[in-house]
This record gives C-alpha cells, structure tokens and sequence, in this order.
C-alpha cells in the first residue's frame, strides 16, 4: 500500500507492507483531515518516524485476523 511517511521531518509518499498482524485493519480513506500535531511533527516538535495522521474517515477493507472483511 502507498502511504504517507514522515522521518527526518519530510514526509514522502512511500510503499509500505499491508496490515498482516492481528489488531490491524486496510483501511480504504475516504476522507482525511491533517491535525496541528501532524504539522508540529513535521517542524520537528517530536522525533517522530512513521505514518502520521489520525483523523480519517474510511471503509475497512480487510482484517489479517478474519477471513470476513465486513466487519
């Protein structure tokens, strides 16, 4: 899956594996919004590496612990 990465304070569009574990979700967006702790990592407040963002809206598209994708 494409996603959003954040280290070194650049955030690049990079290829990232798919949810596999339990308690993880593919999730398709609909809708993201970017929050002041997305932008204050960004400007190096926290040194933060990995996807940021935490307000979304969106389909789950498949769960690595079910065999259902429609929960």
């Amino acid at each position: 899956m494409r996603a959003l990465w954040l280290e070194n304070n650049q955030i690049s569009l990079k290829e990232t594996p798919n949810p596999a574990q339990t308690g993880e979700a593919l999730i398709k967006v609909r809708l993201a919004g970017i929050c002041g702790t997305d932008l204050e990592l960004v400007k190096g407040y926290y040194p933060y590496t990995g996807i940021p963002g935490h307000e979304f809206v969106g389909e789950v598209v498949s769960l690595p612990d079910s065999n259902d994708s429609r929960h």
